[in-house]
């Protein structure tokens, strides 16, 4: 009758345990949320067409306050 006897390295069996759950929650977060990239820009695209007028009246008013601020003097100083 023989006797084997089996040494086990415990850091290689956590490590590959480790490896194997990172591999699962890999797989369920992409199959989660693989989606969730055409969703959002759906959402940001609805909420820019309802609020358009909004958002272009405040991109207007940074414009002209930035021209005025930096373009404006610049202008002055090249016409005088």
């Amino acid at each position: 009758m023989s006797v084997y006897q089996i040494q086990i390295n415990d850091a290689i069996i956590a490590e590959q345990i480790g490896n194997i759950l990172d591999h699962i929650l890999d797989i369920v977060l992409k199959s989660r949320y693989s989606h969730s990239d055409k969703e959002i820009s759906e959402a940001v695209k609805e909420l820019v067409y309802s609020r358009k007028d909004e958002i272009i009246e405040m991109v207007v008013n940074r414009a002209v306050k930035e021209i005025s601020k930096k373009a404006l003097p610049k202008l002055m100083e090249r016409l005088g």
